[in-house]
This record gives C-alpha cells, structure tokens and sequence, in this order.
C-alpha cells in the first residue's frame, strides 16, 4: 500500500499555493460530491464518486495544514527517494519490505491525527523483532535527519494519547505518556551529539517540560516513577523558567505535605531567581520570609 499522492488527486503541482490548493478542492468537490451525483448513475459510478471524494476530503485536509503539509512533503520525498534507492535491496529482503509498506501506513495516520492506529503500527514493529532477539530501528529505513524526524511525530502520537482521558486504563495512559519521555530525551541527546533539527528542539522542550510536571501532578505522583530533578536541569532552560519549575513542584509538595521536600526545591528556586514572582503564599506556608 503507498501513500497516496495528494498533489495528484487534487490535480495541482508541488508548488502550489494555498489558494491554489483550496480553488482544486473546491472544483473537485463539486464534480463529486455525493449530493451532486447523477440519477443515472450505475452502482460502480456511484461507488467511484463517493471514494473520490474521500480522497479529495483527505488530501485537502492535509494540504491546507502548514504542518502537516510539511510533515508530508518531507514524508513523501524521502519514501520516493529510499523507494529509489532501496528498491533492490527490498527486493532481496522481504521482511524490510513489509516493514516498509508498514511504515507507510503509520505515517499516513500519523498525518491523518490516527494515533492510536499509527502507535498500534509502531508498536507491531518493534513487538515482532524483539520476538526474534533484535531491535527494530528506524534508521534502517531512513537517513539521519528523518529519522529523528519521523521519532518526533511518533513521540508526539505517544503523548497525545496519554494526556488523552477516557484513552485506556490510567497505567496504559502513563506507559504512553513515559514512551513519549524517552523518546523526547533521545532527541534532545541525539541533538547534543549531532545537532540536525534545531527548528524544532524548542518545541521538544516545552513538551518535556510539560510531562516532567506531570510527573508532580497527584495523579502522576501515584502512577508513575519520581523523576529525578536533575532531568529538569538537562533541559538547559532560562535560570527564570527553571525556577519557575522548581516553584509548581515545591506547591506540589506542600499539597501532599511532604514539607521538606517543598522547602529544598524552593530554596532550589530562589537560588536560581532571588526574586522569584508569585511565591509569596508558599514562602509563609514554609515560613521562608516573604517573596514578590
């Protein structure tokens, strides 16, 4: 199964604008559309126009999005390339093949906000080579700089599904939301080693920042691992927004009464930022003194 083209299903170029990419929906919707089907029409007609259109549907919905645009431009480009260049070697190697026509498929619903069925992909994959005593990378399939790429998009799914309620039980929901850590920090690592992706990185941060608080939330205190503080100073954040970190986690403490806990992580903050903003409440729960 290949990705499908979206560029020719809307019948436009690669380089077509975003008014040019909404005029091709809007005249292919119509020629399409189920409401404007013939009378006339035989079964298979009628069954052609209707998948059509939702192929139409599909390819609008992806292109008119500047990020996932992307994310398919640069998706589309490397599997055109690889089939090019691999096509040989998969041609010998059967099991890479079904890896391959599988990858597709995970990056289609990746694309597509799919994530429980992208993250079921995945999750095949490296299940059935840990079966035969090997790890299943993604590097096998593609260069340096997408692969790290294509581990974002699936970290991203991971962490969807995890802070998403009602997604699971709550331990399922938190091996998702610890995947996602994991493969966050190996970005972060793999950036400080070789740096690729540096347009995104930011980003990589404010998600981790996000997860590692969650790990003092009640919630994430019950269910998951106590993360070690020093995870938060590998972040290389602003000395302002570590405090700032170092303050919700003391507020954390306080409301589990773990006092002295609380009290170490916020002298931790004022250390960083003396004249730390909104700490005035939990100095006088801690009787620090007084702050802004």
């Amino acid at each position: 199964m290949q990705i499908p083209n979206y560029y020719q299903i809307l019948e436009i170029g690669r380089n077509a604008t975003a008014s040019e990419i909404k005029r091709a929906f809007r005249k292919l919707a119509k020629r399409y559309h189920p409401d404007k089907l013939h009378i006339n029409f035989g079964p298979d007609e009628v069954a052609h126009a209707k998948h059509k259109f939702r192929e139409i549907c599909n390819a609008y919905d992806v292109l008119q999005d500047e990020k996932r645009k992307s994310d398919y431009d640069r998706i589309l480009q490397n599997i055109e390339r690889q089939k090019k260049s691999y096509r040989s070697y998969f041609d010998r190697h059967s099991r890479l093949d079904q890896d391959y026509a599988k990858l597709e498929l995970l990056f289609q619903a990746l694309l597509h906000q799919n994530y429980e069925t992208g993250i079921s992909i995945y999750e095949q994959l490296c299940q059935r080579c840990e079966k035969n005593g090997t790890k299943w990378c993604i590097d096998d399939f593609f260069n340096y700089e997408d692969s790290r790429d294509c581990e974002f998009l699936i970290a991203e799914a991971y962490q969807n599904l995890g802070f998403s309620n009602g997604n699971g039980s709550i331990s399922e929901r938190h091996r998702k939301i610890e995947l996602a850590m994991q493969i966050y920090e190996s970005l972060l690592s793999a950036e400080g080693q070789r740096p690729c992706f540096k347009h995104f990185i930011k980003e990589v941060k404010e998600r981790l920042k996000r997860i590692y608080l969650y790990h003092f939330s009640v919630e994430g205190y019950k269910q998951m691992d106590q993360l070690p503080l020093t995870k938060i100073q590998t972040l290389e954040l602003p000395k302002r927004e570590t405090a700032w970190m170092y303050k919700k986690i003391a507020e954390f403490y306080v409301e589990i009464n773990l006092f002295p806990e609380a009290r170490e992580v916020l002298l931790m903050a004022f250390e960083l930022q003396p004249n730390l903003a909104g700490a005035k409440k939990i100095c006088q729960t801690l009787n620090l003194g007084t702050s802004k």
